[in-house]
């Protein structure tokens, strides 16, 4: 707060927190700027450094999974935001990050780590598309490949900076077909990605004829799809779990070939 007066309207306003007892730190107005920079960032670090971890553990054929609930149980780690995936993305860790890094670099700073973390997760998504190719054997063209979830995670319609706004131009480049489903993110989606994706009314019908899947956000209504039916949809059972939702051997008993992120 800048006064006196500022601090006793907040007080105030925010009153109904004092009563639940609820932590709240008065400090200068830039010290809380930098906090809710640095806050999102330290998050979007921790992101980027679970995200190298599997990444790791797919070229040594260790489980993310369970690497993370190994650290998480350190409680100067925590389980929190230690879920690989295909990148972060949304409103916040984007945007704040790179203002972090700009103040910073107007006062004749780096924040290297900070840097890599945003470079980490532009890899990541980069490493999403030729995880996807890998499976389809080496090329896309030609390809049908249904996506599961466009938004940057599940219950809402935010599409800012998803990792779907980068991974599946990049797939339509090389020559893929794509048949898309979200429950909330579509209308949004038609705005921020190519014409030429086909939006379907249910994941079984984007689906319909796919030679491959990609689970992209993990919307409640993925996580418990009728295996045998979306297998019986397709024209190959390849299952690419880019939020690591199913046990891989549960779709191995299903006859897909799948893969997750820092896993298999």
């Amino acid at each position: 707060v800048e006064s006196g007066r500022a601090e006793s309207a907040l007080r105030a306003i925010y009153q109904p927190l004092y009563l639940r007892e609820t932590p709240i730190v008065k400090t200068d107005i830039e010290t809380a700027e930098l906090t809710k920079y640095a806050a999102n960032a330290f998050l979007a670090t921790k992101i980027s450094f679970i995200n190298e971890m599997a990444v790791l553990c797919d070229e040594i054929g260790a489980d993310v999974t369970a690497l993370a609930k190994g650290i998480g149980m350190d409680g100067r780690i925590g389980s929190k935001f230690l879920h690989p995936g295909p990148g972060y993305g949304g409103s916040c860790f984007p945007k704040d990050t790179l203002a972090l890094m700009r103040i910073a670099q107007e006062n004749g700073h780096s924040l290297r780590i900070v840097e890599a973390a945003v470079e980490a997760n532009a890899a990541q998504k980069a490493k999403m598309v030729k995880k996807v190719r890998d499976m389809l054997g080496g090329s896309e063209a030609g390809k049908t490949i249904a996506v599961l979830g466009l938004t940057f995670k599940p219950e809402t319609d935010d599409m800012r900076d998803s990792p779907s706004v980068t991974i599946i131009p990049a797939l339509i480049e090389k020559g893929a077909s794509i048949r898309a489903h979200d429950p909330q993110g579509i209308e949004e989606a038609r705005t921020l990605l190519p014409q030429n994706i086909t939006y379907s009314e249910n994941a079984y019908d984007a689906c319909m004829d796919a030679d491959a899947v990609i689970l992209m956000t993990e919307w409640n209504q993925y996580r418990a799809l009728d295996l045998s039916r979306l297998g019986k949809t397709m024209k190959q059972k390849i299952f690419i779990d880019l939020r690591n939702v199913y046990s891989p051997e549960l779709l191995k008993e299903y006859g897909f070939r799948y893969v997750g992120v820092g896993r298999s």
